[in-house]
């Protein structure tokens, strides 16, 4: 009966469990925002975080972007890793090693490259189709938005995505993704610009010398 009072007792005072707030209003914001952009360049360090490091690796990169589907992600200076999509295939290269292999755009692979060039950004219908979001925060004017991914086979491979936004201009600051694996990769976005003329070549990669799979 001891037992049964302590425990009963020990129930009671338990704190109720902590529901996620969200507050919507700066990430629609951002959202009518994405709508007026059509291409983008942008500078990024890189940070990638793995369970079995101290500390995150890091690099810098260059992303030019043009919609719908045009994307290239170069990652070092001099580029050693192009990731290239021109609306309908990813090539992922190793300028280093000459080596390259394509990935359909629709895979958890390519969406760790492709997502801020894809639709899912492109608006807010495009966004609460694609997009769950799970909680918000503000400090200081910087606004961060976690969010989960609504296909189940997409989540299962990147778990969480973390937007950080600065409210007040309403710019992507940085972008996270945790992976399955449990780690982590960070950019962090300067020297933006909107609109920008890309040609096409910008989106093309000769791959003469290349070890192509």
């Amino acid at each position: 009966m001891r037992w049964f009072f302590f425990y009963a007792t020990f129930i009671a005072v338990l704190p109720a469990p902590i529901h996620a707030e969200t507050d919507p209003k700066p990430l629609e914001t951002w959202l009518r925002k994405q709508s007026t952009i059509r291409s983008l360049e942008a500078d990024f360090t890189q940070e990638r975080r793995l369970p079995s490091l101290k500390k995150p690796v890091i690099a810098k990169g260059r992303l030019s972007m043009r919609r719908p589907g045009w994307f290239r992600w170069e990652l070092g200076n001099p580029p050693k890793t192009i990731a290239l999509a021109d609306g309908s295939t990813l090539v992922l290269a190793d300028a280093v090693k000459k080596r390259a292999r394509r990935i359909p755009l629709d895979s958890p692979e390519a969406r760790r490259f492709t997502l801020l060039a894809s639709e899912a950004f492109a608006s807010s219908d495009t966004f609460h189709k694609t997009f769950e979001l799970h909680e918000t925060r503000t400090t200081n004017g910087i606004y961060q938005a976690t969010l989960r991914l609504l296909d189940r086979r997409m989540r299962s491979k990147i778990p969480w995505i973390f937007l950080t936004i600065d409210s007040r201009s309403s710019r992507l600051l940085a972008i996270e993704i945790e992976l399955s694996d449990q780690s982590r990769i960070l950019n962090r976005f300067t020297k933006v610009r909107i609109n920008p003329k890309l040609p096409d070549s910008r989106f093309h990669l000769d791959l003469s010398g290349y070890r192509v799979r």
